[in-house]
């Protein structure tokens, strides 16, 4: 098998890839009998399509399709999300941003200076670091 290959040069999928892109329609039927037809006319010295051809068929396929789903589903949540920033309340004041971002860093020259002695401090800033968050989800 590994000599076919060889000698023809491409992969099943290799063979495939450029048929879906010039027909993506063929992504959405479930038969595949076209499909194979085209494959049997190609290699001549076939009688019928082999198993490794059709899974390699069939995997391809999911591949493909998958990739479409993402790719459909990017652009719905970015046409999605400039609706919603549209329709949006208006954004929590710059201010409550900076004030988190200084309490996380004060969080962390806390650990870093003692983690053991300065406990009592860090718990209280971690209380103030989400009580800061949560007024900013409330107000976005």
């Amino acid at each position: 098998m590994a000599k076919k290959k060889a000698d023809k040069g491409e992969s099943i999928q290799g063979y495939f890839r450029p048929i879906f892109q010039e027909n993506p329609k063929l992504l959405k039927k479930r038969a595949n009998d076209e499909l194979f037809e085209r494959w049997l006319k190609d290699h001549p010295g076939e009688k019928e399509v082999p198993l490794r051809v059709k899974q390699g068929l069939s995997n391809l396929k999911s591949v493909l399709r998958a990739k479409m789903k993402r790719r459909g589903r990017k652009r719905r949540e970015e046409a999605n999300g400039a609706l919603a920033v549209a329709h949006t309340a208006p954004r929590a004041p710059r201010g409550l941003s900076l004030l988190e971002t200084q309490i996380d860093d004060a969080l962390q020259h806390a650990r870093q200076l003692d983690p053991d002695g300065l406990d009592e401090i860090i718990r209280l800033l971690r209380t103030a670091r989400n009580r800061v968050i949560v007024r900013v989800e409330g107000t976005a």
